[in-house]
């Protein structure tokens, strides 16, 4: 960085820092707290003293950058992403609606659509259904449509009427407009009044003699508002609440050891290079470092705040490759304009310490067509200071999103759709910023819901990790059960029989083994947070094809042999997962079957069985009922027999609706 001209000039601006601490400006907002200042001072990456602040400027440059053009620089900026609302368009009825084709030749009942186009996203209604009722011209929906807009409000609602004569033609037979600037806003449950708008009929038009169509002008029932006490989510959920509980300070300290992007030619060799900068996103604000020319281990030492609201949120820090600063090519070619993703590294609030600076190094991993690769690693150093703690710990008890969710909750298919309308927004309007950051930035720094083999089988073996506990304990009561560890019976007996004695230390016992177990885990916390698994998003034993299915486009551009082989093996995965559901669901009717006389003798033999054991129950106390079936349970194994339990045998005669399939 330039050296500064003088101690008064320091002075000077630091005092002007001081005076304005809302500024919005990167100056202000990039500096180095005096904890994370004495960190960094002690890892040896800045020399000034921890009294001084530093202070970078976009217009300045570095002794690197020599050979970039000045309009290509780019130093730190911060984005805000734009306010974003539902806007809820309740289709409801419409009058005086006349066919697109009214020839003689044919006689046939108008199918209407409604499509509502705002910006560039359109939805439509379905079909309005044929009423007895109603005459034709008077079609009624009652059909809820979402949009997700970004303020200020620019575009107007379009509607359009249409006439589906067949699946692939569409007549326009009337069309409206309604400006933003008139829709109701509300952020609660309070209900809004629904309105009638005149539309422009597209009858008469063109000529048409026929004036009849045009006698009375068509209208249509709308209920618009504009609804603010949802959470529109562009990645991940993400919760927002009006108390503030911390701040999340971090400084983004270098690199080391990145892949090398381009090779420049310095004096007569050949030296790999890389031009890097860094993303930082929480929340609604997105942080973006300057860049570092030809350097495979840039140092940033830049530090960013952020007002937390919740701890159960993710931080994400990406790194990328700058195209624009060295290379010529065109900003208006997206793709070539588009920067390389080099990795990123996600951390989860909720598992740091309040107070406690925490500086380590991540490494970078990104995923290839080819497999996994580390492309290097990131230093960071990362504090989250608590203002309250009363109100850090009451978060844990609140709802995770605003209650509009939960009382009035929106279809997964709803959500789907106002996720994708908030990401094209957002990325259209960080594109327009300057420096602008590139639709490949900013949907990688994102979340993706879609499809692929790989994170199913991730998510397979995580749950099958989470039931390992669960399977181990069967497995040690199946061991004690068939005397295989005498010490742990002997130990299961006397426990039985104590509890069975004192019944109110059951709960007691249960919850100070909870207790005792989370204690003992307390040795093994992460030290430091955890950045991306390779193995456990099953990245590095990927089979290839698996790969290339991951990363190929919608729709796909693979030959057709390769898409009959995934459609077969598709197939085949959900043939598996269809037999598992369908083995859970004849459990489920075969306990129903106990008692709806589907197999009367067995329900007959079931309702006697009840009958016995109430009245067993009734004569002897339940602690002496358990103890016994404990006892018979853990009978020797040379007094069981090798055939299923009497009770499994008649579970599994038990019917269920397997036989009504075709």
């Amino acid at each position: 960085m330039m050296e500064n001209k003088s101690n008064a000039a320091d002075s000077e601006n630091s005092k002007a820092m001081d005076s304005n601490p809302s500024d919005n400006t990167v100056s202000s907002r990039i500096q180095i707290g005096p904890q994370l200042a004495d960190e960094s001072l002690e890892k040896g990456k800045i020399t000034s003293s921890t009294n001084d602040l530093v202070k970078p400027f976009t217009e300045a440059c570095h002794s690197e950058a020599a050979n970039v053009p000045f309009d290509r620089f780019t130093g730190p900026k911060v984005y805000h992403s734009p306010k974003l609302w539902h806007l809820r368009v309740s289709v409801i009825e419409a009058e005086h609606i006349m066919p697109g084709h009214r020839g003689p030749e044919l006689v046939r009942f108008p199918e209407f659509v409604i499509k509502v186009q705002v910006g560039d996203f359109h939805l439509s209604t379905a079909i309005a259904a044929p009423s007895s009722t109603r005459s034709f011209s008077n079609p009624f929906w009652n059909e809820d449509l979402l949009f997700a807009v970004d303020e200020p409000f620019v575009n107007s609602l379009q509607v359009t009427v249409q006439d589906r004569i067949q699946s692939d033609n569409e007549i326009v037979v009337a069309t409206g407009k309604v400006l933003m600037d008139t829709i109701e806003k509300r952020v609660d449950e309070r209900p809004v009044t629904s309105s009638w708008f005149n539309l422009e009929s597209h009858h008469g038009k063109s000529g048409d003699k026929n004036k009849a169509s045009t006698r009375f002008v068509p209208r249509i029932h709308l209920r618009v508002f504009l609804d603010g006490g949802y959470h529109v989510f562009d990645e991940v959920k993400m919760n927002k609440s009006d108390h503030l509980i911390g701040v999340l300070y971090m400084k983004i300290l270098g690199a080391r050891g990145l892949e090398p992007v381009q090779i420049k030619d310095t004096i007569g060799e050949e030296q790999p290079v890389t031009n890097a900068y860094c993303v930082a996103k929480y929340g609604q604000k997105w942080c973006r470092t300057r860049n570092v020319v030809d350097s495979l281990s840039p140092e940033w030492n830049e530090e960013y705040s952020w007002e937390v609201y919740d701890l159960c949120t993710v931080v994400t820090i990406g790194v990328f490759y700058d195209r624009r600063i060295i290379e010529n090519v065109d900003d208006d070619d997206e793709e070539a304009s588009s920067d390389d993703c080099i990795g990123k590294v996600k951390i989860r609030l909720s598992i740091l310490d309040t107070d406690r600076t925490y500086t380590h190094s991540y490494p970078l991993l990104i995923m290839l067509p080819s497999g996994v690769k580390r492309t290097g690693e990131i230093h960071l150093s990362t504090r989250l200071s608590c203002s309250n703690v009363s109100n850090m710990l009451l978060r844990y008890t609140m709802p995770l999103l605003p209650m509009m969710h939960y009382g009035e909750p929106i279809t997964e298919g709803q959500r789907t759709n106002l996720t994708n309308q908030a990401k094209s927004m957002l990325v259209s309007r960080l594109s327009r910023e300057e420096p602008p950051l590139g639709r490949k930035v900013v949907e990688y720094m994102l979340e993706d819901d879609m499809w692929n083999l790989r994170i199913s089988k991730a998510n397979f073996y995580r749950m099958m990790g989470v039931g390992s506990g669960l399977f181990a304990m069967f497995r040690l009561l199946n061991e004690i059960r068939n005397w295989q560890k005498p010490a742990h019976l002997i130990l299961f007996i006397v426990i039985l029989v104590t509890l069975m004695m004192h019944p109110k230390l059951i709960i007691l016992a249960y919850i100070l083994y909870i207790g005792l177990a989370g204690l003992a885990n307390y040795r093994c916390r992460p030290r430091h947070p955890p950045g991306i698994d390779a193995r456990l998003s099953q990245a590095d034993g990927s089979h290839p094809d698996e790969l290339d299915e991951e990363f190929d486009t919608i729709p796909t551009t693979r030959p057709d042999d390769i898409v009959r082989m995934r459609y077969d093996r598709l197939r085949s995965i959900a043939g598996r997962f269809q037999t598992v559901v369908g083995d859970l669901t004849s459990l489920l009717e075969r306990l129903q079957a106990l008692v709806n006389w589907r197999d009367p003798r067995a329900t007959t033999l079931f309702l006697v069985f009840c009958l016995v054991s109430a009245f067993a129950s009734y004569v002897v106390p339940i602690r002496v009922l358990i103890a016994l079936f404990g006892m018979y349970w853990l009978r020797p194994p040379w007094f069981r027999s090798k055939s299923p339990p009497l009770a499994l045998n008649f579970f599994r005669r038990l019917p269920s609706k397997d036989d009504c399939f075709f």
